[in-house]
């Protein structure tokens, strides 16, 4: 009989606000238990209280029938918990391997012995699929999905009888998932615990033997995960029935090009890229984890210098080229970032900061004074419009979820009234209905004659929405597919061509 892991009884934790009300749950050994939510439901609190970086406010946890009260995260590594957070932990001046041995380093009378570090990094990478990577490489050189993957490494590295897993696939493509999904089925028939968060629902269904639902900071169903269908989690996520499917992007009738890349190359992007944009257009980006995706909309926007080739912007009478990111929100470009952490949210300001700047010039006298009414009135708009789940305007934008720090990037271009959105996995690691809330705005947008680029690693995403998918490959713009025209195992084959072709070379 399988004994108790991970056991919660009457756990709360409040900011501003109640976050997690008397939460009840407990895991066994061996099992796969996932919990989901909304953004916002508090998952993200339950795993840091766990792993010991926040402090509960009441409530029992039991870690193997023996109390558990964290200090710190030392605490949560003595008790045998392992974490890979949603929120990357990894520090890009140090190497791969220094990343992955870094909560226990092996050493003899203080001196690192680099043989077992490097020893210790090359299983663990091949273990989840990134042999390609040197232990020496600096972590600051992965991709966000290679970064991803090596959070999990360092979650591997110690032995655990709970591994917490938050959003593990979140940034990963389909064959990066089913390997960890492979790991994950090897890892608990051991009997290690294993907590697993995704929004990803299929997901869920497919890896977890049992599901908790958490809405409003309280469990509401713990199930077999079997018993449930994806529209059943959606509905006692929502606290209500799932809404009708979404409709499909409108046509483009009159293609009015806004955007034209003509033969674009950079140092990542060594073949010649060129297509146009048109506008009402939503067009998406393909490709396999280091296929360029981020890449091509980073040097759109200029925050990549290109080698060869040009990016022009069509204006009503001419065409600029775009030579650097300040030029291109001039001219009415956004950019969104896939690594809202890193490179999206501004630390230590608020909502509302985070919103409206680098529009700020809206909301500012020719003087350079802000009108602070004014700010709060559109900042209070964006808000209700994207359904932002905060305390107020003025909270700091780290105390929200995940998915509502990303609701607010997406707000501070809508406030620069912005008319090309450069999207970089827009809906990674949002819940279903903020996914579907975003889909309806990129509708929006395009209804209003705009034009969005958006970059994805989800096949239906992109299919879902979009008027055409350009398809890249090691690099290499390979396949421009109509609305349509397509089929997944279509845009999936393009995506492995030019790496197919290099194996038969």
């Amino acid at each position: 009989m399988q004994q108790v892991c991970l056991a919660i009884d009457g756990l709360c934790k409040s900011f501003s606000v109640p976050v997690l009300k008397n939460v009840k749950l407990s895991v066994l050994e061996g099992e796969v238990h996932a919990i989901i939510g909304e953004n916002g439901a508090g998952k993200s609190t339950l795993v840091n209280i766990l792993a010991g970086l926040l402090e509960k406010d009441s409530g029992e946890i039991t870690i193997n029938g023996i109390d558990y009260q964290p200090s710190g995260p030392k605490d949560g590594f003595a008790a045998g918990i392992s974490c890979a957070s949603q929120e990357l932990s990894i520090i890009g001046t140090l190497s791969v391997a220094e990343n992955i041995a870094l909560r226990n380093l092996p050493h003899v009378k203080s001196i690192i012995l680099k043989n077992k570090v490097d020893q210790q990094a090359l299983k663990l990478l091949r273990l989840v699929g990134l042999e390609q990577i040197a232990p020496e490489t600096l972590a600051s050189e992965l991709s966000l999905a290679e970064r991803q993957l090596l959070e999990l490494s360092k979650a591997l590295a110690s032995d655990c009888s709970l591994l917490i897993l938050d959003e593990p696939t979140a940034a990963l493509t389909g064959p990066q998932a089913d390997r960890l999904h492979e790991i994950i089925a090897d890892i608990s028939a051991t009997g290690t615990a294993v907590i697993y968060i995704s929004h990803r629902l299929e997901d869920v269904r497919r890896v977890s033997d049992t599901v908790s639902i958490l809405r409003d900071g309280q469990v509401v169903v713990s199930v077999p995960t079997h018993s449930l269908t994806v529209t059943d989690m959606i509905e006692h996520m929502m606290g209500r029935s799932s809404q009708e499917g979404l409709s499909a992007p409108a046509d483009v009738r009159e293609k009015i090009p806004v955007l034209k890349v003509e033969s674009l190359c950079s140092k990542e992007l060594p073949h010649p890229i060129s297509f146009n944009c048109h506008a009402g257009e939503i067009i998406g980006i393909a490709g396999l984890a280091g296929s360029g995706r981020s890449e091509l909309l980073q040097t759109l926007f200029g925050l990549l210098p290109s080698t060869s080739g040009r990016v022009n912007c069509c204006l009503a009478d001419s065409e600029v080229t775009i030579r650097s990111a300040r030029q291109a929100v001039k001219l009415g470009i956004g950019f969104l970032t896939e690594d809202r952490k890193l490179t999206g949210i501004y630390p230590g300001q608020s909502v509302l900061a985070n919103m409206m700047l680098p529009g700020i010039s809206r909301v500012a006298s020719s003087a350079g004074v802000i009108n602070r009414t004014l700010e709060k009135t559109r900042g209070t708009r964006l808000v209700h419009k994207l359904a932002i789940k905060c305390s107020s305007i003025n909270q700091l934008i780290e105390q929200l979820s995940g998915g509502n720090q990303q609701k607010a990037l997406i707000a501070r271009w809508m406030n620069c009234e912005s008319d090309i959105f450069l999207l970089d996995e827009p809906s990674r690691g949002v819940d279903v209905g903020t996914k579907d809330l975003i889909y309806k705005l990129l509708f929006e947008i395009q209804e209003q004659g705009k034009t969005v680029l958006l970059a994805s690693s989800e096949i239906e995403e992109l299919m879902t929405v979009c008027n055409r998918i350009l398809v890249l490959s090691d690099r290499k713009l390979v396949k421009i597919f109509e609305r349509g025209d397509w089929t997944e195992a279509d845009i999936l084959s393009a995506a492995f061509q030019e790496y197919t072709a290099k194996a038969t070379t």
